[in-house]
């Protein structure tokens, strides 16, 4: 099974019996972002791309109210 980045694009190989049945984070190797990802059966149920909580942080502080 492969899956595509969210981050870049580039294909990640999930061919690994550990992942038959998976939830947890997977890290592209090309641009070292952090995927949460389910599978079931060998399938893919979702993948979502984890932003880091201080990237949070600081978009929040830069955030401004819209007058």
């Amino acid at each position: 099974m492969e899956i595509k980045c969210h981050s870049c694009g580039r294909r990640i190989n999930l061919d690994h019996v550990v992942f038959l049945n998976y939830f947890g984070t997977v890290k592209c190797f090309s641009c070292s972002s952090m995927l949460e990802v389910k599978t079931k059966d060998g399938v893919l149920v979702d993948a979502s791309l984890l932003v880091p909580r201080l990237y949070l942080k600081v978009c929040q502080k830069e955030a401004r109210p819209i007058i």
